[in-house]
């Protein structure tokens, strides 16, 4: 009679489950959506509100965009480059900038295009260049490299004495950094869930997209409401030390390293909150319109401080890419 190998058994358990938890994450990510944090521009005019440094930048000449050369990355066919304040030629600030330009990303930039057999687990190309979903050891996204490339590309852009393009590409990587601070960015789902839903992924997906919209479309409207907690963590997050923090694209990694298991608290405060019909198979988003900032003492308010975590660590990194900016291009 053969011995049991309790050891191989167990691996050859983990394999299977590791394998299951695979196959679960990738149907159920066939359809996760790829949005994070509701309006980049309103909250970064609230990070930057004590950025002192940035005053010394209020009169910038808006340039054309002359980077051909360098900015070689594909953009999606229907992206079109705007100039919010004005033609080129025209006067502006790096504050302005910053705020404006924030969501840029957002506008088809990273849309319709075909970068990988496996961007469909992201929910397509956006989705793929802003997330950095992770599970065990697997990772699908490449928003750490993209932070990175508009990052190079506004210290190109400081070489040339181009100010304007400085801001507006650091505001570009400013958007990666900051999607994936977003917990939902970082997993779709608590990794419990995932594993459970294999047998009835509709529901789970359902439930999953409702949980990420509604969290980002709760935020907007605290945000605009001027939410005392939500507000205070935005403003006043203090930055990294960037001996640490070497990188826009280690802020990415560890803000969504961070976030996944934020998830897991996030998830069943949701549901206790917003009600049943978050964790529907329907879609369903909340009635902005009826929110109200948060009494103390009530879940909405035991909510509002868990989600300042990572709204902090938005901040908190937001400041720390501007800092890695000054240091590296003198700004």
């Amino acid at each position: 009679m053969g011995t049991l190998d309790k050891g191989g058994i167990m691996k050859r358990s983990r394999k299977l489950l590791c394998a299951a938890l695979v196959v679960a994450f990738a149907l159920f990510c066939l359809v996760s959506p790829v949005d994070a944090w509701n309006s980049h521009g309103a909250c970064t005019k609230l990070i930057i509100s004590d950025q002192q440094w940035l005053k010394a930048y209020d009169s910038i000449t808006i340039t054309p965009w002359t980077y051909e050369e360098v900015d070689t990355a594909a953009i999606g066919p229907n992206f079109v480059l705007q100039f919010i304040e004005g033609k080129p030629g025209t006067v502006t600030s790096a504050a302005a900038i910053l705020t404006n330009y924030a969501d840029e990303p957002d506008w088809k930039m990273d849309q319709d295009l075909n970068f990988s057999p496996f961007q469909v687990l992201t929910g397509g190309s956006q989705g793929w260049r802003h997330q950095y979903y992770g599970l065990g050891w697997l990772r699908f996204g490449v928003a750490p490299s993209r932070a990175q490339y508009f990052f190079d590309l506004a210290g190109k852009a400081k070489e040339k004495g181009d100010l304007y393009w400085t801001f507006r590409y650091l505001a570009r990587a400013m958007h990666y950094v900051q999607d994936t601070t977003q917990p939902y960015h970082g997993i779709p789902a608590p990794t419990g869930l995932i594993f459970k839903g294999i047998g009835n992924f509709g529901a789970l997906m359902g439930s999953a997209t409702n949980h990420h919209y509604n969290l980002e479309e709760y935020q907007g409207a605290m945000v605009a409401l001027n939410s005392p907690v939500l507000v205070a963590a935005l403003r006043s997050t203090a930055p990294l030390d960037i001996a640490t923090a070497a990188s826009p694209s280690w802020l990415c990694r560890r803000g969504a390293y961070l976030g996944r298991p934020e998830v897991r608290t996030l998830w069943p405060m949701e549901t206790t909150f917003f009600g049943s019909n978050v964790d529907g198979k329907d879609s369903w988003t909340v009635e902005v319109s009826a929110l109200r900032v948060a009494k103390s003492g009530t879940d909405q308010a035991a909510y509002d401080l868990e989600l300042s975590g990572p709204l902090g660590r938005m901040s908190s990194y937001t400041k720390t890419l501007f800092e890695l900016a000054r240091q590296e291009y003198g700004l």
